[in-house]
This record gives C-alpha cells, sequence and structure tokens, in this order.
C-alpha cells in the first residue's frame, strides 16, 4: 500500500507506509463515499474522528467525504492509492447507481486490488459481493452494478428485509438485533469473541458463501452472525386500504443464522462488510410502532415504522467496530473498544458553558 511521506526519514523505509503528519504519528485517510441522504454519510464520518497511541506513535483516522467525480479519478480528492487507505461505502441507493459506470466499478476495484481498504456497510455490502442467486428480481438490476471483490451471496430481497429500508422512519426506525461474535483470527472483535452485541438494523443483507473462482478472492472469515431473526424482533406489515387501513401480510426475513459482518481479502486489500449499522446509536428494550404518514389521507398515502420505547445507548456506543475496521484494512494496530466521541462545531451567537453564553461571536 502506498501513503504519501510528510516527514522523510530513512528509519521510515523499514516501517509500513501509511501517511505521516509528524514524527511519531500516522494518519489513515479514509473516503467516505456521499450519500443521496447526506445524514448516512455524516453518521459514518463522525464515528471516525478519533484517534489513538500504540508503542509510541498515535493514529489518527482523517475522513473526507468524496463523490462520484473523485472515485472515476478527477479532482485533488481523487481515489487514488496516494490519497487514501480506506473507501467506505454506507447504506444508500445511489451507489448501485453510480456503479453502473464501468470506470467506477474499475477505479474501486484497482484501488482495493494494489492495496487500499473497503468496508461497505448495508447496501456497501451488497455492492462488494458476488450478488443476489434469485433467477428474476429487482434485485437484478443490481446485479449489474456489483464489485465482485467479496466472495459471498447477498441473501436480501426487496419485499422482505428490503422493507426495513423502504418502511422506516430513519433517525427512529431501525431496530435493534443481537449478533453473536464467534472467536476468529481476525481481531475487529478481540475482546468480544462469545458474545452478543446490539447493532441496528436497516435492511442489510444475509451473506452466506459463493463460490467465485476469482483467484483474488480470499478466505472469507464471519465476523459475526445474525443471532435474531428481524421480523421476530419487530414485526412489520403491508397495509391494505379498505374503507380504513387493515393488515395485508407480514413482512417476513429469513437471514437469522446467516453473515452479519465479514472480513476478507482482494488482491493486497483487506475488506470489511457489515450488514447492520455500527455508526448509529442502538436501544435496548422498546417495540415496533408503525403508523401512516399522513393519517387523514386516506388510502393515498404509506405506512412506515419507529422503535418506540427502550433506552437508547449512546451516540457513541458501537463506533469502535467501525474504527478497529478501518484500522484493520489499512494494516494498522487495532485501536482499544472506546466509546470516546468528538463534535467540534461554529456555535451560531457565541461560545457556551453549562447552556450559558460565555463570549458572544461579532461579526466585523
Amino acid at each position: 500500500m502506498h501513503y504519501r511521506i510528510v516527514v522523510i526519514s530513512l528509519i521510515f523505509l523499514l516501517l509500513p507506509t501509511f501517511s505521516y503528519s509528524q514524527e511519531g504519528s500516522i494518519e489513515i485517510k479514509v473516503a467516505i463515499y456521499d450519500s443521496i441522504v447526506r445524514v448516512y454519510t455524516e453518521e459514518v464520518e463522525k464515528a471516525l474522528y478519533y484517534s489513538w497511541e500504540e508503542n509510541g506513535t498515535k493514529y489518527e483516522i482523517v475522513p473526507v467525504v468524496i463523490g462520484r467525480e473523485e472515485v472515476i479519478g478527477k479532482g485533488k480528492n481523487s481515489l487514488t492509492n496516494e490519497n487514501f487507505d480506506v473507501f467506505i461505502v454506507s447504506g444508500s441507493a445511489r451507489p448501485y447507481f453510480d456503479a453502473y459506470d464501468f470506470k467506477w466499478r474499475l477505479n474501486v476495484k484497482k484501488f482495493v486490488e494494489n492495496g487500499g481498504g473497503y468496508i461497505g456497510i448495508c447496501g456497501g455490502a451488497n455492492l462488494a459481493s458476488m450478488g443476489f442467486q434469485e433467477k428474476l428480481s429487482p434485485n437484478s438490476i443490481i446485479n449489474a452494478s456489483i464489485l465482485k471483490i467479496a466472495n459471498v451471496y447477498d441473501n436480501d430481497q426487496q419485499m422482505q428485509e428490503w422493507q426495513y429500508l423502504w418502511k422506516s422512519n430513519w433517525q427512529h426506525g431501525l431496530p435493534p438485533i443481537n449478533v453473536y461474535l464467534p472467536k476468529t483470527k481476525n481481531p475487529i472483535f478481540k475482546g468480544f469473541y462469545g458474545t452478543y452485541r446490539n447493532i441496528r438494523y436497516g435492511g442489510g443483507p444475509g451473506m452466506y458463501p459463493a463460490n467465485s473462482k476469482d483467484k483474488k478472492c480470499g478466505e472469507v472469515i464471519p465476523i459475526a452472525i445474525y443471532a435474531e431473526e428481524p421480523m421476530e424482533v419487530a414485526p412489520i406489515h403491508f397495509w391494505k386500504w379498505r374503507n380504513g387501513w387493515e393488515i395485508a401480510a407480514n413482512v417476513t426475513t429469513d437471514i437469522k443464522g446467516e453473515y452479519a459482518a465479514i472480513a476478507t481479502t482482494y488482491g493486497k486489500g483487506r475488506i470489511v462488510l457489515f450488514s447492520p449499522h455500527p455508526e448509529k446509536k442502538t436501544f435496548f428494550g422498546g417495540h415496533v410502532e408503525e403508523f401512516p404518514v399522513r393519517p387523514n389521507a386516506g388510502p393515498f398515502t404509506w405506512f412506515i415504522y419507529n422503535w418506540s420505547g427502550g433506552i437508547p445507548s449512546e451516540e457513541s456506543y458501537n463506533w469502535w467496530i467501525l474504527r478497529r475496521a478501518v484500522a484493520w484494512v489499512a494494516h494498522a494496530p487495532i485501536p482499544p473498544a472506546s466509546n470516546i466521541a468528538i463534535s467540534v462545531w461554529k456555535p451560531d451567537k457565541g461560545i457556551y458553558f453549562n447552556r450559558r453564553e460565555i463570549l458572544p461571536i461579532l461579526d466585523f
């Protein structure tokens, strides 16, 4: 993997090639693919403002949001191994459409094959896989744009698992699902092997082994297994209008026991795929609640759902999972499982302490 060197020293020739920002400090530059829904990108970006020390060296994750033009090689932040160590695609439909562009797919595959890391979340996991084994379905359209860099198939049907995305009230939907963390040779969940982890679910795939003959595809290591079925934790429905709304059918899922997260390689690059959303806070307890978007619109509306009640975790509850994944795909030491979160913003009217203004901001 090739990285930008800022501080020049002969001893660096003997060390892994990261981006050196200053002596004793190593930057891991992460490109986050911009979503059509900005909050999806921001949630991942927030989780990655983090640094840690290992053997006297500071490692810092530096996230940068890029778009389609950068992925196909344009601009100062183009997706190259010189500019970035890791590429993250989070959950949205945009990458499926952008990846119809052969150059988009080629550049991402080249980035990973040459040593770059790839992390896919929900839709980003689908995108990296071998696709869907369904013979003819709406997912057949997606099959034309997938990267085929991870040797797994996706169990993620539009009328089943995808309904947890289509019907979700994003910030308040997405049910908490337990995944099991088996003991593996991958260090991302080290210290948590043999336990369960509560992570929000938004219609991602249950992954299972594929049969690709591509020799660039490495061993697939399941690092998390779905221990619960979404339809049992959060039963949702299809609705119909008959002079009033009534349930037409249950939404069914069948991903329990399948892979919720995997680690693998493609060429020289490392890959981690997450079906659920470690960038989001989760809930302990609670229940699903369905309701029409416009209650007074009669048949001219649709139903969505919230996850209601329960005890919310802190925002950063699962961020360490994503940070460790970044470190692993970047060939960096694994950071601690820390919930530390940092948010920086420009105040509108002044500087506040304990909700009291202590210094106004003056415009000149």
